[in-house]
């Protein structure tokens, strides 16, 4: 590594030369800035950090560093270690950020979660701390949150670098405490990404703004992703809306299948006993259709001139034919097996039965009888 140590009667003729390239300045006290040496003023340096800009005298700069000898040193340590020692690319991200390469930090943070997911890795890691605070998506620590960097930290959660994702959702979690950036989430409940979608709904959860009850109801029930529903489920949970359960019980009702799992799903998740009636209705209809009774019929019409009908008029004799007709055939009458199945499927019926056991403490079963009588006791009191 070079490292030029700077007196400062030369110091401001070599910053020019290193203002581009310098990232760490070393002090005199030992404390050190990390950042981008962006200009020099009154005899000093400014140093752009993570947390803005910072004036320091030159008769407080012990040495300064330069990003390109960082790098080298960087790339060398990188040599020495595996793409699936998970454990070994976190301890050289940590290495990164003391030496203020951030982006390489987090590329090196990324390779250790991807091993890790892969399952190649030996063992699981865990991102470093000092992760948390750099800059994701053009988002500084001190950016205020408007709606396109709102989006950027979305876009950010989604893709193949894990790393970037648990920053940019820490950071977005964080940050939307602060702002009102309600109308840039409700547009990321409608992203292609289910992990965009699923950030959004946990900020949601946090913020809970009124705007955004409904559009959380919708992807609770209409979500074509499990994981979002239930990420959407969590979040209306989190309104402590105690209408939230209406939706819930219609979507166990209705014929759509799919319809009816996603409200079951959520009926599980927000534990309410209030859709009892739905489940119970839902037996009862399961059981009654598989009574719908139809007809078939197989039959052949057969006309022939049976008789005249004679008219005399005027001496002349008219003769209008009758016609009649033989209808000969089968008709079958019969009750039709497995409308239910089509309908409501067995696995739909047997969960309900299980749902109305957890919430009611009861076991009839998929008996719909016994829990309308059950039911209607319980009404009574």
């Amino acid at each position: 590594m070079i490292v030029r140590h700077l007196a400062s009667s030369t110091l401001v003729l070599l910053v020019g030369a290193i203002a581009a390239s310098a990232d760490v300045v070393h002090l005199t006290d030992g404390r050190s800035h990390r950042g981008d040496v962006e200009r020099t003023e009154d005899g000093g340096v400014v140093v752009r950090t993570l947390d803005g800009e910072v004036r320091v005298p030159a008769d407080r700069i012990d040495r300064v560093e330069e990003r390109r000898d960082l790098s080298r040193e960087l790339a060398e340590k990188r040599r020495r270690v595996g793409s699936n020692d998970a454990a070994g690319l976190i301890a050289l991200s940590q290495w990164a950020i003391r030496k203020g390469l951030w982006e390489d930090a987090l590329d090196l943070s990324d390779l250790a979660l991807n091993a890790v997911l892969r399952g190649r890795a030996k063992e699981a890691v865990g991102l470093p701390l000092e992760l948390m605070h750099l800059p994701v998506a053009d988002v500084r620590r001190d950016s205020e949150l408007d709606a396109e960097s709102t989006r950027r930290l979305l876009l950010a959660t989604g893709g193949r670098k894990p790393a970037r994702a648990i920053v940019a959702r820490t950071r977005l979690q964080e940050l939307a405490t602060r702002y009102d950036v309600t109308d840039a989430l409700l547009k990321g409940l409608r992203d292609v990404g289910a992990d965009v979608r699923r950030t959004a709904l946990r900020v949601l959860a946090t913020t809970t703004p009124e705007a955004a009850l409904e559009p959380v109801l919708r992807a609770m029930l209409f979500d074509r992703d499990p994981a979002v529903r239930k990420e959407a489920t969590l979040t209306a949970k989190a309104f402590a809306h105690e209408g939230i359960v209406y939706p819930v019980a219609r979507a166990i009702e209705q014929d759509d299948a799919a319809l009816r799992e996603a409200g079951m799903d959520a009926a599980e998740l927000l534990d309410d006993p209030r859709v009892v009636g739905a489940l119970v209705r839902l037996l009862k209809r399961a059981d009654s259709a598989g009574k719908t009774r139809n007809h078939s019929a197989n039959v052949t019409h057969t006309s022939y001139v049976k008789d005249f009908d004679v008219e005399i008029a005027q001496a002349a004799v008219i003769a209008q034919p009758i016609v009649g007709v033989v209808q000969h055939g089968t008709v079958h009458d019969v009750g039709v097996t497995g409308v239910f199945e089509r309908r409501v499927p067995r696995g739909q019926r047997d969960r309900a039965g299980r749902l109305l056991s957890r919430f009611t403490g009861q076991s009839f079963g998929t008996d719909w009888r016994k829990w309308e009588a059950w039911l209607a006791e319980q009404q009574a009191h």
